[in-house]
Protein backbone atom coordinates (compact mmCIF):
# COMPACT_ATOMS: atom_id res chain seq x y z
CA UNK A 1 0.00 0.00 0.00
CA UNK A 2 1.63 3.39 -1.24
CA UNK A 3 1.94 6.21 1.79
CA UNK A 4 -0.49 9.10 1.26
CA UNK A 5 1.97 11.94 0.74
CA UNK A 6 1.62 14.60 3.88
CA UNK A 7 0.81 18.07 3.37
CA UNK A 8 2.22 20.27 6.91
CA UNK A 9 1.00 24.00 7.39
CA UNK A 10 3.34 26.25 10.31
CA UNK A 11 0.20 28.49 10.83
CA UNK A 12 1.71 31.74 12.43
CA UNK A 13 0.12 34.85 11.50
CA UNK A 14 -4.04 35.61 12.73
CA UNK A 15 -4.94 38.08 10.06
CA UNK A 16 -7.85 36.64 7.85
CA UNK A 17 -5.94 36.79 4.56
CA UNK A 18 -3.60 34.15 6.07
CA UNK A 19 -6.09 32.80 8.37
CA UNK A 20 -7.94 31.97 5.30
CA UNK A 21 -5.50 30.72 2.82
CA UNK A 22 -4.10 28.35 5.77
CA UNK A 23 -7.52 26.88 6.15
CA UNK A 24 -8.36 26.69 1.98
CA UNK A 25 -4.98 25.44 1.45
CA UNK A 26 -5.53 22.57 4.47
CA UNK A 27 -9.09 21.60 3.27
CA UNK A 28 -7.96 21.87 -0.29
CA UNK A 29 -5.17 19.27 0.29
CA UNK A 30 -7.11 16.75 2.66
CA UNK A 31 -9.96 16.65 0.23
CA UNK A 32 -7.20 15.40 -2.29
CA UNK A 33 -6.66 12.17 0.08
CA UNK A 34 -3.42 13.74 1.55
CA UNK A 35 -2.61 13.03 5.56
CA UNK A 36 -2.81 16.78 6.11
CA UNK A 37 -1.84 19.09 9.39
CA UNK A 38 -1.94 22.37 10.93
CA UNK A 39 0.40 23.47 13.38
CA UNK A 40 -0.52 26.08 15.56
CA UNK A 41 1.44 28.94 16.92
CA UNK A 42 0.98 32.56 18.30
CA UNK A 43 -1.80 34.53 16.85
CA UNK A 44 -2.92 31.53 14.40
CA UNK A 45 -3.52 29.37 17.63
CA UNK A 46 -5.40 32.20 19.19
CA UNK A 47 -7.73 32.56 16.26
CA UNK A 48 -8.38 28.87 16.03
CA UNK A 49 -8.91 28.64 19.85
CA UNK A 50 -11.09 31.47 19.99
CA UNK A 51 -12.69 30.37 17.03
CA UNK A 52 -11.94 33.80 15.31
CA UNK A 53 -11.79 32.51 11.56
CA UNK A 54 -14.34 34.92 10.16
CA UNK A 55 -13.47 38.58 11.12
CA UNK A 56 -12.03 40.45 8.44
CA UNK A 57 -8.66 41.89 9.61
CA UNK A 58 -6.20 41.88 7.12
CA UNK A 59 -2.80 42.12 6.99
CA UNK A 60 -1.72 46.15 7.14
CA UNK A 61 -0.32 45.80 3.70
CA UNK A 62 -3.70 46.07 1.93
CA UNK A 63 -4.16 49.26 3.15
CA UNK A 64 -6.94 50.90 1.86
CA UNK A 65 -7.74 48.49 -0.66
CA UNK A 66 -8.23 45.47 2.35
CA UNK A 67 -12.27 46.29 3.19
CA UNK A 68 -13.09 46.15 -0.38
CA UNK A 69 -10.69 42.77 -0.93
CA UNK A 70 -12.80 41.09 2.36
CA UNK A 71 -15.69 41.97 0.81
CA UNK A 72 -14.83 39.90 -2.22
CA UNK A 73 -13.33 37.04 -0.29
CA UNK A 74 -16.90 36.83 1.62
CA UNK A 75 -18.10 36.78 -2.00
CA UNK A 76 -16.38 34.28 -3.37
CA UNK A 77 -16.03 31.67 -0.43
CA UNK A 78 -19.87 33.09 1.55
CA UNK A 79 -19.29 29.76 3.50
CA UNK A 80 -17.86 29.88 7.01
CA UNK A 81 -13.95 28.87 7.50
CA UNK A 82 -15.09 27.27 10.38
CA UNK A 83 -18.02 25.32 8.74
CA UNK A 84 -15.83 24.21 6.18
CA UNK A 85 -12.73 23.15 8.36
CA UNK A 86 -14.71 21.11 10.56
CA UNK A 87 -16.57 19.25 7.91
CA UNK A 88 -13.01 18.81 6.05
CA UNK A 89 -11.78 17.48 9.53
CA UNK A 90 -14.78 14.90 10.20
CA UNK A 91 -12.95 13.25 7.08
CA UNK A 92 -10.03 11.97 9.25
CA UNK A 93 -6.72 13.21 7.24
CA UNK A 94 -6.71 16.77 8.79
CA UNK A 95 -4.97 17.55 11.73
CA UNK A 96 -4.61 19.91 13.89
CA UNK A 97 -1.71 20.52 16.69
CA UNK A 98 -0.83 23.47 19.03
CA UNK A 99 2.59 24.17 19.64
CA UNK A 100 3.15 23.84 23.89
CA UNK A 101 4.91 26.50 24.02
CA UNK A 102 2.84 28.51 21.98
CA UNK A 103 0.09 28.15 24.43
CA UNK A 104 1.96 29.21 27.13
CA UNK A 105 3.48 32.26 25.29
CA UNK A 106 0.08 33.44 24.11
CA UNK A 107 -1.62 33.02 28.05
CA UNK A 108 -3.86 30.03 26.64
CA UNK A 109 -5.78 28.13 29.01
CA UNK A 110 -4.50 24.42 27.99
CA UNK A 111 -7.99 23.03 28.28
CA UNK A 112 -9.76 25.21 25.99
CA UNK A 113 -6.83 24.63 23.35
CA UNK A 114 -7.59 20.96 24.07
CA UNK A 115 -10.80 20.77 23.28
CA UNK A 116 -10.12 23.02 19.98
CA UNK A 117 -7.22 20.66 18.70
CA UNK A 118 -6.12 17.28 18.42
CA UNK A 119 -3.38 17.66 21.05
CA UNK A 120 -0.88 20.13 22.68
CA UNK A 121 2.46 18.91 21.20
CA UNK A 122 6.48 20.27 21.71
CA UNK A 123 8.25 21.24 18.68
CA UNK A 124 10.54 17.76 18.37
CA UNK A 125 6.85 16.21 18.22
CA UNK A 126 5.73 18.48 15.12
CA UNK A 127 9.03 18.15 13.48
CA UNK A 128 8.97 14.24 13.79
CA UNK A 129 5.21 14.45 12.21
CA UNK A 130 6.23 16.90 9.39
CA UNK A 131 9.38 14.66 8.70
CA UNK A 132 9.42 13.40 4.79
CA UNK A 133 6.09 15.63 4.14
CA UNK A 134 5.86 16.81 0.16
CA UNK A 135 4.73 20.37 0.94
CA UNK A 136 5.69 22.03 4.34
CA UNK A 137 4.51 25.73 4.54
CA UNK A 138 5.26 28.52 6.61
CA UNK A 139 2.06 30.91 6.66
Amino acid sequence: MKNKKKFVIFAHSGTYDKLYQIVTLAITAASMGRETYIFLFFWALRRFVNEEFDLKRLSSEFGSEGERLAKRMQEINPISLKEILQEVRSMGNLKIYACTAAVKIMELEESLVKSKVDDILGLPALLEIADGAETQLFI
